[in-house]
């Protein structure tokens, strides 16, 4: 990881301990050669918050998301994490890597690794939020740049070696730029472990797995090969290709297709689209592409789309 981790030496001026997210703004942060100050928590959740971080010789905004780990376990995930995002980026759909930096717990201050990852600043905000505040729905042309945006990140992934897969694909990771392009953003749950059941695999292998999914997806948009180890179907980049049909619906209709995370609805591919629907009318047979049923998948001996 040092080939990408600049200096955290005295990256935090100023009196503040920096162990929580009010403490944290007001603060100076050195990242190389580039002075900011934290100006405002605009997301949180679990062991990471992101900031606006404003330059303080140019005046430029920048986004600033600040890990903390306090085991092993966590500092291998962020670190993962940085690696995936500083390959990926330079893809104009996938969110821009700036710079990152870490110290260890024993110079944190608070008993907790710290990292912290500056990328570009999408002012246009979360895509989730925009599709919320909306009075109307997206129209078509919209719902395919959208989407189209989202696919092609989701290719720049799967297309390295080995690929990365997202593993958390869903519209609250879909952020807008100030251009209004979109750009996929948190790789937490990244992997390029694929797993493929076989009848050699111990029910306690197989739960090893599954409690790995757990931890690192969204219940509502797990494809079925994820929700049923006993079918034995190989469980890698079809489950982002999944969620991308689940994105394409929440885009047309701003529901998620399967809002219960029901085992069996998903298992069996029990969707439905709107009877009424004739401004989408262009995507119902992708939409039907893109969810298959695990015995549609038997039968048909092959991956899902």
């Amino acid at each position: 990881m040092s080939e990408f981790f600049k200096s955290a030496l005295g990256y935090i001026s100023g009196s503040g301990t920096g162990g929580t997210d009010n403490d944290f703004v007001g603060q100076q942060v050195e990242l190389g050669d580039q002075k900011l100050r934290v100006r405002r928590v605009i997301a949180e959740g679990g062991f990471a918050f992101v900031f606006v971080a404003q330059d303080i010789a140019t005046g430029k905004d920048y986004a600033l998301k600040r890990l903390l780990a306090n085991d092993e376990e966590k500092n291998k995930a962020v670190m993962q994490e940085i690696r995936f995002l500083k390959k990926l980026s330079g893809h104009p759909n996938i969110i821009q890597f700036i710079a990152a930096a870490s110290i260890d717990k024993s110079s944190s201050g608070h008993g907790q690794a710290e990292y912290l990852l500056l990328t570009e600043l999408c002012s246009g905000g979360q895509l989730v939020d925009i599709l919320n505040r909306r009075s109307s729905s997206l129209g078509c042309d919209e719902v395919l740049q959208a989407f189209y945006q989202t696919c092609r990140a989701t290719q720049h992934m799967h297309r390295q070696n080995p690929p990365i897969i997202h593993r958390d694909l869903k519209v609250e990771n879909l952020l807008l730029s100030s251009q209004c392009s979109i750009k996929l953003c948190d790789f937490g749950s990244a992997t390029t472990v694929t797993h493929a059941p076989d009848i050699s695999w111990s029910a306690i292998k197989r739960s090893l797995v599954e409690d790995e999914i757990t931890k690192n997806t969204t219940p509502m948009y797990r494809a079925p090969e994820m929700l049923d180890l006993y079918q034995n179907f190989r469980i890698g980049e079809p489950g982002d290709i999944w969620a991308l049909g689940c994105v394409l619906y929440m885009l047309c209709y701003n529901v998620h297709p399967f809002e219960d995370s029901a085992k069996l609805r998903i298992i069996n591919a029990n969707y439905t689209i709107p009877e009424s629907d004739t401004t989408y009318t262009v995507f119902h047979d992708l939409l039907n592409c893109y969810f298959y049923t695990l015995e549609s998948h038997q039968n048909n001996k092959t991956e899902p789309p």
